[in-house]
Formats: structure tokens, sequence, C-alpha cells
């Protein structure tokens, strides 16, 4: 039987972790794989990746794939995020975004970074 793709969402590596670990005892091999790599590279946890990409995407006004990359890689300087979002489907990021817009959002990754590391040290 031919499986159609009815709608697909972006979403972020710690979301992918989330969902995978509430299905730990169904996992195929290759599920397991991506839920180690998910486990692995996840840099805040799902509820506050959930708060970012929301973020990302109403007051910066990003695409949800787009956020989504910035909270999987949560980039800390400004060529890092300027080569995230020179990669998508925006063919002059750089006149889109202003050094100020790009710092507002560096700063608010930078924000839920630093929230996440505080409750790793609790």
């Amino acid at each position: 039987m031919v499986k159609k793709i009815i709608s697909s969402t972006p979403i972020s590596i710690p979301e992918v972790k989330e969902l995978l670990s509430n299905k730990m005892r169904e996992l195929t091999p290759l599920q397991s794989r991506v839920y180690n790599y998910a486990a692995n590279f996840s840099k805040i946890s799902p509820e506050a990746a959930k708060k970012l990409i929301h973020e990302l995407t109403e007051k910066h006004g990003l695409q949800r794939d787009e956020a989504c990359q910035i909270v999987n890689i949560c980039p800390t300087t400004i060529e890092e995020l300027r080569t995230i979002l020179s990669g998508y489907k925006r063919l002059v990021s750089t006149i889109l975004f202003s050094d100020e817009k790009l710092n507002d959002i560096l700063q608010l990754v930078k924000q839920y970074l630093a929230m996440e590391a505080k409750l790793e040290d609790i």
C-alpha cells in the first residue's frame, strides 16, 4: 500500500527527541538511531524549542523552517546566523535582515541557552 503525505510541518531536533521518547518501546532500529542523534544534539529542551520557534516566527517574521534551523544550531555569532538564513528562499538575506535585527535574534537564542544552562545546574 502506497502511503500519501497529507501535510508536513518542520520540527526542531528537540521536538523530534520528545516525540520519539514517548514511544521508546516501539522504535525501529532506524528510529532508535534518530532518537540517539536527537538526544546528543539537542541544545535546549523541547518546551523551550517550541517557545523559541514561536517567538522567532511571530516577533521576527521568520518562516517556521528557518526558525527550526536556528533552534537546531543555536548560533552564537552573526556570521553563523547569516549562514543559516542565506540558505533558504531569501535571495538577499542581508538586505532583509539588518545587523540590529540579527543581533536581536542572537540575543533571544542566547537567552534561551542561558536559561537551559541554569536548569542543568539545578
